[in-house]
């Protein structure tokens, strides 16, 4: 008879920094203490946030206005991420690389990408509009998840080489249903690619809500 060892089933608190997220404000705005052991960002920092995020609402103001007008191709809000976006884009070394969606344009504004060359793929241009390489930002990315695989691997190569280099990869709620997003998360995960999967969960894939996409409450 063959016998089959039990392996414990590895527990997610082992990848996380702490028994719980790490957080200093409530949803209700109030201060908590979980984030006490992490340094607080100096005011001066916490002012450039906030610049930045005014800057980008004004962009998506304007870049929605140009596409009813018929300048714009199209363009995807970022309304109402602008914390989410700005602040991991800030967080960067100069060295680390953003795998942006099509909704992450704020986050492309606050690494340093030009507003006018960021409005050239809005715009329907053949290139992405602005040089990758210059901004360490990849090509927004309009299919689904699809940028996951490519920041699994540019940050596992980047590790083989032994660069000190991570990769930021954006991905919206709709885009966890995708074979790419597990395929991605597994990849990093077994081959330790230095890659963060930023999920932003603005409740919608597109046209399809959060409850009809999973059972899971987040």
């Amino acid at each position: 008879m063959t016998t089959v060892e039990k392996v414990p089933a590895t527990s997610y608190q082992q990848f996380m920094p702490a028994d719980r997220p790490v957080q200093y404000l409530a949803p209700d705005g109030t201060g908590v203490d979980s984030a006490a052991r992490y340094a607080h960002p100096s005011n001066e920092r916490l002012l450039e946030m906030y610049r930045s995020m005014v800057h980008g609402r004004r962009f998506d103001q304007q870049a929605t206005a140009l596409t009813k007008q018929g300048r714009l191709a199209v363009y995807p809000s970022s309304r109402g991420q602008e914390a989410c976006q700005i602040a991991a884009a800030l967080c960067l070394g100069e060295q680390d690389w953003m795998f942006p969606t099509y909704r992450d344009s704020m986050a492309l504004a606050a690494r340093g990408v030009d507003q006018v060359e960021l409005l050239g793929m809005l715009a329907g241009y053949w290139h992405c509009g602005y040089d990758p390489t210059a901004y360490k930002v990849a090509p927004q990315c309009t299919p689904l998840a699809t940028q996951l695989l490519h920041a699994t691997g540019f940050a596992y190569a980047e590790a083989k080489q032994g660069r000190d280099t991570i990769a930021l990869a954006f991905c919206g709620d709709g885009a966890t249903s995708e074979g790419d997003f597990h395929e991605a998360l597994n990849f990093a995960a077994v081959f330790r690619a230095p890659v963060i999967f930023l999920v932003q969960n603005n409740g919608f894939a597109i046209s399809v809500p959060l409850a009809r996409q999973t059972a899971a409450p987040s």
